[in-house]
């Protein structure tokens, strides 16, 4: 863990007072503990109009924590697209493999990897990180790993008419299609 501090700053709807505070790296890394919840400390309202975070590197700390608690969130909404960064790829694979890693959070980084697949595919032709030689990486990991893969509901369990992951059945078919 790192000792850099992270800036969260926040304005007051009711009196535009502007507040500053420096978080460290897990406080910051998820929703849930960097909620700032105390009231403006010059009018007492709860209500903002506006702020921002600065989040920190995923980092191995951060998802030993993460893996083994399913109350927690990098994001509550479309945490995989979060995760799913070419430099994560060595981490998201070390903490999928682990049996240690709670199920959602496994069906959470097996979507990571199809999308880490997806924008670095050249012929999907949609993103701005096409990396043939990265995207053959990716897909040679997806398909060492696709017994563990129907473990955790890929091809067999739907919710809200999706795989069990939150991906885009689209980018599995196009895997599906384009399958080395």
């Amino acid at each position: 863990m790192t000792s850099q501090k992270y800036e969260q700053t926040r304005s007051c709807a009711k009196c535009g007072y502007e507040e500053t505070r420096f978080l460290d790296e897990l406080t910051a890394a998820f929703e849930e503990t960097r909620a700032w919840s105390e009231p403006c400390s010059k009018c007492g309202s709860t209500d903002f109009s506006g702020g921002s975070n600065a989040l920190p590197p995923l980092s191995s700390k951060q998802l030993e924590i993460w893996a083994i608690n399913d109350e927690l969130h990098f994001s509550q909404q479309d945490e995989d697209l979060i995760l799913a960064t070419p430099s994560n790829l060595e981490l998201l694979l070390e903490f999928l493999d682990s049996p240690s890693t709670h199920i959602w959070q496994r069906r959470t980084l097996a979507s990571a990897l199809y999308i880490l697949w997806y924008d670095a595919y050249p012929q999907t032709g949609k993103s701005y990180l096409q990396n043939a030689e990265f995207a053959e990486k990716v897909a040679l990991e997806i398909n060492k790993r696709t017994s563990l893969f129907v473990e955790l509901g890929a091809s067999k369990s739907e919710e809200f008419g999706e795989p069990l992951w939150y991906l885009s059945s689209y980018v599995r078919e196009e895997f599906e299609k384009h399958k080395p």
